[in-house]
C-alpha cells in the first residue's frame, strides 16, 4: 500500500512462508461457509428501479483445505469475551481493528478461505493482498462490474457502486459522482467501506484498478500506466460510455484517494476541470505529491501512526503537512490519533484504531457533502473537532475565511 508508482515484488521465501501458513490457519478454523455465497448474486431489485443490474461483493469459494470444529470452540471463547473493551485497550497503539478481527471467527475463516483461493483465481500473489476485500462490505454494496480500455488500450476494471444500494429510482433527479482511487498493489475490494459510505449517502461511486493491479490488465505497449491519465480515462468512460451515464451529474464530481491514489488525487485536482472537490488520503510526503496549482477544494487526511510501509509513530504528519501546506482553495488537514495506513482500508486484520475509520467516514462525507451538495448542516460537521483527533498534531479546516484548528488534550483511554 506504499504510494510510489513501482512494483513490489514478493520474495519466494515470502511465498513459501505464505503457501506454508494457510494450512495452520486452516487447523484453527473449520471451512463453513458463514461470509456468503462463492459467487455474485444478482441483486434485482436495482433493475427495478431503473438501474442496471446489480451484484454483491465477491466473498472466496469453500477452501479446499481440511479443518476440524476448532473455529466452533474460538468461536465459544471469543463470545466470552469483552471484544469492544480489549480493542479499546490496544486501540492507542493502532491494533484496535486487528484485535477486533482476530477473535472473530467468521472473519478469520473468510480470511483464510480469501488466502487459499488467492494462489488460484489469477490474482497477483506478488502484490499480497487478496481482491475479496471483507464480508461485511461485499454484502451491503450493489455493484456493477465494468471495464473500459484507456487510452492506449489497457483493459481496466472497475465497479460502479449504486447509490442508496440501488433502492432509489434512478431517474428521479441526476446523481452526484465520487472517483475513487486505489493504493499501491490494492484493489478496489479493499476501500468498499468507502464506497459504501458514499453510495448511501446518495453518490455514484465509481472504483476501478489501475493497470497492472486487482483485475485490470497489465500494460499494454506503449502504456506509460499514468494513473492520473489513467483516472481521466475512467472519468470519460462514466460520463460517456458507461450503463449509468445518463443519471450523473457531470457538474457535480468528487474524487477521493488512498496513497499511490491520494498522490494522483493531488496531481489529478490540478489539471481536471470537471472535478470539484477532493478528498487525499495518506499522500506520502511532497517529494511524491506533485502538482503546481490547487483550484478546488482538497481534505488531506492522515493518522498519527501513518507510514507507508510501517507505522512511524508520531512522525508522518510532519511528513505530509507540507502538501497541505502548498494548498491555497478551501483546505482541510485532519490528522486521527492512533490511526495507521490502513484507516482508510478494509482489508481484515491490518493494524490502525477503530476511531479511525469514523473519523476518515465523518470528514470525508461532510467535505463533499458540503463541496458538491452545499449542505450547510455538513459545514457543521467540518468546524467541530471529533474526540479522537491527533493530540500531538494539530487538525485544521479553512472554508472561505473561516479557519477552524483542532487538537485533542491528550492519550484516548480504555473505555
Amino acid at each position: 500500500m506504499v504510494g510510489l508508482n513501482q512494483e513490489v515484488v514478493m520474495p519466494s521465501r515470502f511465498k513459501l512462508l505464505y503457501l506454508l501458513c494457510l494450512p495452520l490457519l486452516a487447523w484453527a478454523c473449520n471451512g463453513e461457509n458463514n461470509s456468503g455465497s462463492a459467487s455474485r448474486n444478482t441483486i434485482q431489485s436495482s433493475e427495478a428501479f431503473g438501474w442496471p443490474a446489480s451484484v454483491q461483493g465477491e466473498n472466496p469459494p469453500e477452501s479446499p483445505l481440511p479443518s476440524d470444529d476448532v473455529l466452533f470452540q474460538l468461536g465459544m471463547v471469543s463470545d466470552m469475551l469483552p471484544r469492544q473493551q480489549l480493542a479499546g485497550v490496544v486501540d492507542p497503539i493502532a491494533l484496535g481493528y486487528t484485535l477486533s478481527d482476530i477473535t472473530d471467527p467468521a472473519l478469520l475463516e473468510f480470511q483464510i478461505r480469501a488466502m487459499a483461493a488467492q494462489l488460484n483465481d489469477g490474482s497477483r500473489i506478488d502484490q499480497v493482498f487478496h481482491w475479496y476485500g471483507h464480508p461485511e462490505n461485499n454484502q451491503s454494496v450493489a455493484l456493477v462490474p465494468i471495464s473500459f480500455q484507456n487510452r492506449y488500450g489497457t483493459r481496466l476494471h472497475g465497479e460502479i457502486v449504486l447509490p442508496k444500494r440501488g433502492q432509489t429510482q434512478a431517474t428521479s433527479q441526476q446523481f452526484p459522482v465520487i472517483l475513487a482511487l486505489e493504493g499501491l498493489n490494492t484493489n478496489t475490494a479493499m476501500y468498499r467501506w468507502w464506497h459504501q459510505l458514499l453510495a448511501d449517502a446518495g453518490y455514484v461511486v465509481f472504483a476501478f484498478d489501475f493497470s497492472g493491479q486487482g483485475r485490470s490488465d497489465d500494460e499494454v505497449q506503449g502504456d506509460p500506466g499514468n494513473n492520473i491519465e489513467e483516472a481521466q480515462d475512467a472519468l470519460t468512460y462514466l460520463l460517456n460510455n458507461s450503463p449509468v451515464r445518463s443519471f450523473v451529474d457531470p457538474a457535480r464530481i468528487g474524487v477521493i484517494g488512498h496513497s499511490m491514489g491520494a498522490i494522483a488525487t493531488m496531481g489529478l485536482q490540478a489539471v481536471e476541470p470537471r472535478l470539484k472537490a477532493a478528498v487525499a488520503a495518506a499522500p506520502i510526503s511532497e517529494i511524491q505529491s506533485v502538482f503546481d496549482k490547487n483550484p478546488i477544494p482538497v481534505m488531506i487526511q492522515t493518522g498519527d501512526h501513518d507510514g507507508p510501509i510501517a507505522p512511524i509513530v508520531a512522525v508522518n504528519p510532519a511528513v505530509v503537512r507540507p502538501v497541505y501546506d502548498k494548498l491555497t482553495s478551501d483546505r482541510a488537514f485532519i490528522v486521527a490519533d492512533a490511526a495507521s495506513h490502513a484507516q482508510h482500508t478494509n482489508y481484515p486484520l491490518l493494524p490502525t484504531s477503530t476511531w479511525g475509520r469514523e473519523i476518515a467516514a465523518q470528514y470525508s462525507l461532510a467535505w463533499m457533502n458540503f463541496h458538491l451538495l452545499g449542505n450547510t448542516e455538513a459545514l457543521k460537521v467540518l468546524q467541530t473537532a471529533h474526540p479522537r483527533l491527533s493530540y500531538l498534531w494539530e487538525s485544521e479546516v479553512v472554508i472561505g475565511q473561516n479557519k477552524r484548528v483542532f487538537k485533542s488534550t491528550g492519550p484516548a483511554l480504555p473505555q
